[in-house]
């Protein structure tokens, strides 16, 4: 449109409104219909008026509104009266374009005052398409603005005020004229003139000729008074930067300078800024993670947030954590429920199971009662659902699956029967099975070969004392004839060692209501496969003037015998084991060493560039899931110190172990075979190139599998992007800005490790996009969605233990002698931690609807590249038969580990999941919850 109209436009308007109108109009059709040199940038810092508007308060924001409506019949009038400077019969091409997007909501219902509001005018959500060609003097060529048509619902009959306001996908039209010599359309620049957010989910674009664009778009665009410039969307096709068209290089510069931000101010909902921190945001009296040599850490999204006025060094705590909003979940999915599920959890469900129980006696009684969860529920006494807030209602919704009730009614909370029990109720008391859970279980990325024995430790012996009570003595009657060297050459004997870890900690933990030991656990593996446990260390420091306790715990030499200072030393193990693996083995080693990289890809990699398209699905939801964790789970005093033996200490310890063992070129899956001693080098004929010491090891026999198509996958990409050059790969500026960033900044405690791969060819790179890869989907689902299967019932894998074991002869043995059960009822957590351990376990379990498997994609619009689209066809026929050999395996009784005496089937990583929920298998690409 031409200024002269729109000259004339304002003056009408200024001469027939009041002065306050007059400067609305002004400003919405500067907006929806001034010269198109002034809305081509990519997302900015936020305007002005959106700092005046917070000021003005409440009566400002209804005076617009009703001056709005008071302008819509003569703005459509006077709009609809401007010409097209292109019109059919002109030298113009037509242009169709179908944009489907979600608008803003509660719960299941759209924001009924934001779309009244958005109803005013029908062009309110302007698009300006982009060449891919430049003008003659370098800058962007545009094409003149359209807008969305049918932006107002209809009106009328019932059915059309619920088609108004119901939440859902909408699809829009919007038609373009663009002179023939415009080029190939390569973005479009959206400016949403609405006072309301909506997803935009995807467009596609289409001309009179034939050619069709897809814009894979899944992201919120906000308000004008959000953002002062328009939105930059690009179409599926990747270049990498030096192939950068020249009408979409200033776009790609601007979108990565906003991205970055500068570093400065309080992020808020609607910022799309990626930047770094510490851990400084988990509450008071809790140290901060990374930036220091104490406390090694990833680092995480910054927010911004002011800091505390007792502590300059922690961040003001907020349930509401900021996340960009490219990675906030859309309206529609169900994995957006998930993470307020966790806030859920811990702001309505653990409130009411510690109220409750804190009237109550807190000690289970019997097998008996602890079985009855799964039967007749908990009745809270209370409906959780009685509140008027739809927030707090919405993070219930996903939590249906535990309760029962009529209606909206949350008062009983429900568990089901978690495979552990479903076919076998004594089956977890095993050492068969004890063992079996090793390999297969929901922890089996730790057993170790033993290298040496005795085991050597790495405190100070001054200090922590001797480093075991072991001898070969002990451990040899179970050995099958064979003496401990012979076992050890043969590689059939293994460990699971915490002693180190844990034992600095363990007086400061005991102090507290819990009381626990540092562990290491012996296995044989037995002629017939199975790893069977044949003595458990537990140790305890030097304290009050006693000397460091090292105990030795061995089993009954016949399967009938009963040895109840075994039973309760395995007891014992399964516990450090358990909050190992939440705070290592899930937290740290998948949930916070990933972040780094989701933030370095979106600050230096363009969605135009080949490698974020690659990387993109594993980061789906993760940044939202970890910003939940933080302010409902691991924060100070959260979930996870309440109900876990680490207590305060749970993410400290974390971050020492961080600091002392993670190693990226080990997060390799072969590579971390190699380094626990469970795989040789071998050829590459053999999955990974390795050879697994326990060929029947579940874990690490699909887990090959899967890496090796994941990586072939991966390699073929890669070479189609850089064309088989590795000097491609090195003068990949924004590659190698994004691998430098990821690892100096991202993991700075770490920055100087030699061990980390440089980016420098083909192959590496994708040694590391593999590996990233397998930390986000395979690894992730094989520590994650088995959890409820198995920490669904308490005395398989308790959370933290309350008594230690009896001292031989004493008064506390002769009364586990007299009632067994009731002294093992007092070890296990409390009623409320039990019942809060299932809630988190069922929570965490749990598939979302719109969850992307290996080999799938939701959308055939992620790329526009036949022989990239060719690779992934092919990626996906291997995951389709990797899952029929899986399925194989489970079937043939020889091999024993895959179910057990529980008769659990080893699903975990099965590439799909046939239905949402909780399935115990499926590999999503990314750490999803």
């Amino acid at each position: 449109m031409q200024s002269a109209s729109v000259s004339t436009i304002q003056s009408v308007l200024c001469r027939c409104l009041s002065s306050g109108a007059a400067n609305e109009s002004k400003r919405v059709l500067a907006l929806n219909v001034g010269s198109q040199s002034s809305s081509y940038h990519g997302v900015g810092n936020r305007a002005a008026s959106a700092s005046k508007s917070r000021k003005s308060g409440k009566s400002s924001r209804r005076s617009s509104h009703v001056t709005a409506n008071l302008l819509d019949p003569l703005l459509k009038k006077i709009l609809t009266s401007v010409p097209n400077p292109l019109k059919p019969g002109d030298d113009a091409v037509e242009v169709k374009g179908k944009f489907i997007l979600s608008r803003k909501n509660i719960l299941d219902l759209v924001n009924v005052g934001a779309k009244l509001r958005d109803g005013n005018f029908d062009i309110e959500v302007v698009i300006q398409l982009v060449s891919v060609d430049a003008k003659a003097d370098g800058k962007p060529k545009l094409s003149d603005s359209s807008h969305l048509e049918k932006w107002v619902p209809p009106k009328g009959t019932l059915r059309d005020l619920r088609d108004r306001f119901v939440a859902g996908q909408e699809e829009h039209a919007v038609t373009f004229w663009v002179p023939k010599d415009f080029g190939e359309i390569g973005a479009f620049v959206i400016r949403n003139n609405n006072p309301s957010e909506f997803y935009l989910h995807s467009v596609t674009l289409q001309t009179d000729s034939g050619e069709t664009y897809e814009f894979p778009c899944n992201s919120w665009v906000f308000g004008h008074k959000v953002y002062a410039d328009g939105r930059v969307f690009f179409t599926n096709k990747n270049y990498l930067p030096e192939r950068t068209p020249s009408g979409l290089k200033e776009f790609r510069d601007r979108e990565l300078v906003a991205l970055r931000g500068n570093g400065k101010g309080t992020r808020v909902t609607s910022d799309r800024v990626y930047d770094y921190d510490v851990y400084n945001d988990l509450g008071l009296k809790r140290p901060v993670l990374g930036g220091s040599k104490d406390f090694p850490y990833p680092r995480r999204c910054r927010t911004g947030r002011s800091k505390h006025i007792t502590d300059n060094k922690c961040e003001t705590f907020t349930l509401l954590s900021y996340v960009p909003a490219d990675d906030v979940f859309g309206r529609e999915k169900t994995s957006g429920f998930l993470a307020g599920t966790l806030k859920g959890v811990s702001q309505a469900v653990v409130p009411a199971i510690t109220g409750l129980f804190d009237l109550s006696p807190n000690t289970w009684d019997n097998f008996e009662e602890m079985l009855a969860l799964y039967t007749d529920g908990l009745e809270l006494g209370q409906d959780l659902a009685e509140t008027d807030d739809p927030e707090k209602k919405s993070r219930l919704v996903f939590l249906d699956t535990l309760f029962k009730g009529e209606g909206d009614t949350k008062s009983v909370l429900r568990f089901s029967r978690p495979q552990i029990i479903q076919k076998n109720e004594n089956a977890w008391a095993d050492d068969e099975e004890y063992g079996r859970q090793t390999l297969a279980g929901v922890n089996p990325c730790v057993i170790q070969a033993v290298k040496e024995f005795p085991p050597k430790s790495s405190l100070d012996p001054q200090q922590w004392g001797p480093a075991t009570a072991l001898t070969e003595k002990d451990i040899e009657p179970y050995l099958e004839n064979l003496t401990v060297q012979e076992a050890i050459k043969a590689k059939r004997l293994f460990v699971i060692d915490y002693r180190d870890t844990v034992l600095p900690y363990i007086e400061r933990i005991n102090k507290t209501s819990v009381k626990q030991y540092a562990p290491r656990t012996y296995f044989f593996r037995t002629g017939k496969g199975t790893m069977k446990p044949v003595a458990i260390e537990l140790s305890l420091p030097p304290t009050q003037g006693k000397p460091t306790s090292n105990r030795v715990f061995t089993p009954p030499m016949r399967k009938d015998d009963k040895n109840h200072l075994w039973d309760l030393a395995k007891i014992h193990a399964a516990t450090i084991d358990t909050g190992y693996h939440e705070l290592v083995s899930h937290w740290m080693k998948c949930h916070s060493v990933m972040e780094p990289f989701i933030i370095a890809t979106h600050r230096h990699l363009s969605k135009l560039h080949p490698v974020h398209t690659l990387l993109l699905p594993l980061y789906k939801n993760t940044l939202q899931i970890n910003a939940a964790a933080r302010s409902a789970l691991i924060n100070a005093n959260g979930a996870i110190e309440l109900i876990f033996w680490g207590r305060q200490y749970c993410l400290e310890l974390s971050s020492k172990i961080y600091g002392a063992t993670w190693r990226f070129d080990h997060e390799a899956f072969p590579a971390d075979l190699i380094s626990r001693g469970m795989a040789e080098p071998a050829d590459a004929s053999q999955p990974g190139g390795v050879k697994l010491v326990v060929d029947d090891y579940p874990y690490a026999k699909d887990g090959l599998d899967m890496w090796d198509t994941i990586h072939s996958y991966i390699a073929k990409y890669l070479n189609i992007v850089y064309n088989g050059s590795d000097k491609a790969v090195q003068d990949d500026v924004e590659l190698q800005a994004w691998w430098k960033e990821a690892v100096e900044v991202g993991h700075a405690d770490k920055k100087d490790e030699p061990w980390w791969p440089k980016a420098n060819s083909i192959k590496s790179l994708t040694h590391i996009c593999t590996t990233i890869a397998w930390i986000a989907g395979p690894n992730h689902a094989a520590v994650n969605f088995g959890q409820y299967a198995y920490y669904g019932f308490g005395p398989n894998h308790p959370t933290q233990c309350r008594k230690l074991i009896p001292e031989k002869g004493s008064k506390e043995e002769a009364k586990l002698l007299e009632n067994p059960e009731k002294w093992l009822m007092s070890t296990l957590p409390s009623q409320a931690a039990t019942c809060i351990a299932y809630t988190l376990a069922e929570v965490l379990s749990c598939h979302a609807t719109d969850e992307e498997y290996q080999g799938m994609r939701q959308n055939d619009n992620w790329t526009s590249n036949p022989e990239i689209k060719a690779a992934f066809s092919e990626f996906s026929a291997k995951m389709e038969e990797l899952e029929r050999r899986l399925e194989q395996r489970n079937a043939d009784p020889n091999l024993v580990n895959r179910s057990g005496p529980a008769q659990i089937p080893y699903t975990l990583l099965y590439p799909t999941s046939e239905a949402s929920g909780l399935t115990g298998r499926g590999v999503p690409y990314s750490i999803s919850i």
